[in-house]
């Protein structure tokens, strides 16, 4: 059984942060480098970063030379973005099945796998269409997802992690169509103070694929220009890319 809306609980909890702070910012930061310079589009254009998190990324896609707007449902994430707004930067606690844009934006950028998180075929294809609508006539979609093949050929049942003190126990499975992550997370340490915090999160993407982004964009009026299969902008392949990077563009007028 899916929990809805699991995101709005684990994105804002701090051990979200605990767990992924590791991850390789200068790999992304150099994977945006990459994307602007492929697409080559003129110092000012617009661009909306759709769920940004903690809009570091949005920061990097400002200095290389784009009016940004960052949007996040995580309230604590997007409070911390918000500290490194600027001139040409801003953040929004926004929901992006409902964006409000209308042939706004040159870029719009979904990153790092943050789609699929609604289990409805009817929100996923509302995002989409929205925003196709926030883009101007020959903008440009940019999706960042998992390569679903590759992740559930390789998916490990359970692992266990210690930072900081903190025990994350994290079970992964496949479910109805959808990869499962569980985290139990256990803070504390009992033989100093006694106290001891147990919580359970799930993180939930639905196992999509490349012909279900294409209906999506078809239906939406975007054609689907390239795909790439890794940050290098490598060819994408099913059996062994680690991403399905999709760029898009809107056809309608």
């Amino acid at each position: 059984m899916h929990v809805h809306n699991w995101f709005k609980t684990w994105f804002n909890s701090p051990y979200y942060h605990l767990l992924y702070r590791n991850r390789d910012e200068a790999e992304a930061e150099r994977f945006i480098d990459r994307l602007t310079a492929y697409l080559d589009l003129p110092r000012g254009s617009r661009a909306l970063d759709l769920a940004c998190g903690k809009g570091r990324h949005s920061l990097h896609l400002r200095k290389n030379g784009f009016d940004v707007v960052g949007i996040d449902l995580a309230e604590d994430s997007i409070e911390e973005a918000r500290t490194l707004e600027c001139d040409g930067l801003e953040f929004f606690v926004h929901d992006m099945r409902s964006l409000y844009w209308t042939k706004h934006f040159d870029l719009v950028v979904n990153l790092f796998t943050s789609f699929g998180y609604f289990h409805s075929a009817d929100d996923d294809q509302k995002t989409i269409s929205t925003v196709a609508d926030a883009l101007k006539p020959q903008g440009i979609f940019i999706l960042d997802f998992m390569n679903v093949e590759k992740v559930i050929a390789n998916l490990v049942d359970y692992e266990e992690r210690t930072i900081d003190g903190v025990q994350f126990e994290i079970s992964r499975a496949v479910e109805d169509g959808t990869i499962v992550k569980r985290i139990h997370v256990i803070d504390g340490d009992p033989e100093n103070s006694g106290q001891v915090v147990e919580l359970d999160f799930e993180e939930q993407v639905d196992a999509l694929k490349l012909q279900d982004f294409v209906a999506y964009f078809e239906a939406a009026g975007l054609e689907l220009m390239e795909t790439f299969g890794d940050y290098n902008l490598n060819r994408f392949d099913t059996q062994h890319s680690d991403r399905l990077i999709l760029i898009a563009k809107k056809t309608a007028a």
